[in-house]
């Protein structure tokens, strides 16, 4: 995770990123704070949280008409979004995604995308198996991780405008 993210971000840093590019190096200065080290193997960036800020920009924030970046953009805040996001920005994100996207994403459009394909086929698995029926986002203890964390971050403090 670590070597994929330091490539990513230096293609970032000439200038020559493209758009699968840019979602998952997302997703990895994401990583940096929602997982800890022993289980990504990644270094402490001090960049990390400008670099989310910029690639949040590269994309258009909220106003994008990229409904993919919302939508997983959307999924990493509302789980730890570590002050990253103005307050109520992740929902009109999701909202927004799924007003491009109504049929939102199935877990096959992620396949062949590396671990950033993995993560968000998982979510897209859950929200499937959600909405036949289980109250459950996914099953056994990283299930329950994910729900616990939801419920801790969710009751932390957001960036106002």
């Amino acid at each position: 995770m670590e070597a994929e993210y330091r490539r990513l971000k230096s293609v970032w840093q000439s200038g020559t990123c493209v758009r699968e590019d840019a979602l998952h190096l997302l997703y990895f200065v994401w990583m940096h704070g929602a997982e800890p080290r022993f289980l990504t193997g990644m270094e402490f960036d001090p960049d990390a949280e400008k670099l989310w800020g910029a690639i949040f920009e590269f994309f258009g924030r909220e106003h994008s008409q990229d409904a993919e970046f919302l939508h997983v953009a959307a999924i990493m805040a509302s789980l730890f979004d570590f002050n990253l996001c103005y307050e109520g920005e992740w929902e009109r994100m999701k909202a927004r995604s799924v007003q491009l996207q109504p049929e939102g994403y199935s877990p096959e459009s992620f396949d062949g995308r590396g671990e950033y394909g993995e993560y968000f086929a998982h979510h897209a698995r859950a929200r499937r198996a959600k909405s036949v029926g289980s109250d459950r986002p996914s099953s056994g203890l990283r299930g329950w991780v994910v729900q616990a964390a939801e419920r801790f971050f969710c009751l932390g403090r957001r960036k106002s405008h």
